[in-house]
């Protein structure tokens, strides 16, 4: 950056202090000022009001007014201008970087869930001379927008063993009232494990129409393939699934199952038929789990005859993880992968913003911060083992498998007898 001589401080020096208010700020002021007139002297070629052609490269083009935020304060400045091009400056270069680093912990901050008034306050407290509104922290939050559509945008791969989907809800405020509104989530497990955020958008219900908008953008970023999808029972998402990927086998998540079951007995009551119902999932074949069910069934139908109802109707639905490799088996039979892992997320850090002021701020929101999740999906470890070679030994060897068949036998004999 341009030096000053010591002329020009002491002359600046002199100046601040004859003039009232604080002596800091002026001085800083007015030494910023300075700098930039000698760079534009630079610029130019010859110092002002020196006539000098031959040294002559443009000509002063008065001055335009820039506000500039510093550690003294809020300083208004007179930015030089240059009739031939644009004058450069080193001053507001280096204020760019610093602007820019500030911008990105305000983004930083709105990933993590913090509030666009805390936001304004937090940035107040490290320097109260910067002015950002709240109207302009969510504006530079927007700016994030065309990373995160480039993100929702991108192009799939056409396979995907399991698709699983299920809604978290969020507080909005729409034409000047509070809803509950719905964000579809989908994730897939590819044919080598690893888990992918497929789809996120945000609805003002769970219904059939938006589930259906919901795969179509998943399928037209290309997935054509799924061998199981796993979601609870809501019929609008069931028919949207099936319309969109016919002939895929559906898993109904068994603790939403177990849940509705459990809803149509007394409190009293329901540590003892969890348990029953814990027997039945807890089998290992389709058969044992329809023995045990019809047995539970039986032994309600008098007393409740919603759960026995239920057990007989619908349990089939629950059980076609049962068809698929045994050490899938625990992690395909429920949405946990949505509900445990990422609405735990989401909902802990939205708690601070509460209520969104609008659906955008919400659905900007809920991507950036599964942006970084999925990342560190693609970049961690597997979440199922899928190949040959990392299947364990004992799946392949004929004495052990009839072993451990042995004792699951013995052991459903046992739950058996304890119900």
């Amino acid at each position: 950056m341009t030096q000053l001589n010591s002329k020009s401080i002491k002359t600046i020096l002199q100046e601040a202090l004859s003039k009232d208010g604080d002596i800091l700020k002026e001085m800083v002021r007015m030494l910023l000022q300075e700098i930039m007139e000698e760079e534009r002297d630079q610029q130019v070629g010859v110092l002002s009001h020196k006539r000098d052609n031959t040294k002559r490269r443009a000509n002063r083009n008065g001055y335009k007014s820039r506000s500039f935020n510093t550690r003294v304060g809020r300083l208004l400045l007179a930015k030089p201008q240059i009739r031939e091009f644009a004058f450069q400056t080193q001053l507001f270069e280096n204020y760019q970087r610093s602007e820019k680093a500030l911008l990105a912990s305000i983004c930083q901050m709105a990933t993590q869930g913090v509030s666009t008034n805390r936001v304004k306050k937090i940035v107040g407290e490290l320097s109260p001379d910067l002015i950002y509104s709240k109207s302009t922290v969510s504006r530079i939050t927007q700016e994030l927008d065309p990373q995160i559509k480039r993100w929702q945008e991108e192009q799939l791969k056409a396979y995907y063993i399991y698709l699983f989907t299920d809604a978290v809800y969020f507080y909005v405020r729409v034409n000047h009232q509070v809803i509950s509104c719905p964000v579809l989530v989908t994730i897939g497990v590819d044919k080598n494990g690893h888990r992918k955020i497929l789809g996120i958008d945000i609805a003002f219900e769970e219904s059939y129409q938006s589930y259906l908008n919901h795969f179509e953008k998943i399928k037209e970023k290309g997935v054509k393939k799924v061998d199981l999808t796993i979601s609870d029972d809501h019929k609008g998402l069931i028919k949207a699934q099936q319309e969109v990927f016919p002939h895929t086998p559906h898993q109904r998540c068994i603790c939403h199952f177990m849940r509705n079951v459990l809803s149509y007995v007394p409190y009293k009551e329901k540590a003892k038929l969890a348990d029953y119902l814990k027997q039945i999932f807890n089998s290992p074949s389709r058969e044992m789990a329809a023995t045990i069910a019809k047995m539970i069934a039986q032994e309600y139908q008098t007393s409740y005859h919603k759960v026995s109802q239920m057990l007989e109707e619908e349990l089939e639905f629950t059980l076609t993880y049962l068809a698929y490799p045994t050490h899938h088996q625990r992690k395909i039979r429920t949405t946990n992968l949505i509900e445990g892992v990422i609405n735990k997320d989401l909902k802990q850090r939205s708690k601070v913003v509460g209520i969104f002021p609008n659906q955008e701020s919400c659905l900007r929101y809920v991507c950036l911060r599964l942006m970084e999740i999925d990342e560190e999906w693609q970049t961690g470890r597997r979440y199922m083992k899928i190949t040959k070679e990392d299947q364990n030994l004992e799946q392949n060897d004929p004495l052990l498998c009839e072993i451990k068949q042995m004792k699951e036998r013995v052991k459903t004999q046992e739950e058996l007898v304890a119900i």
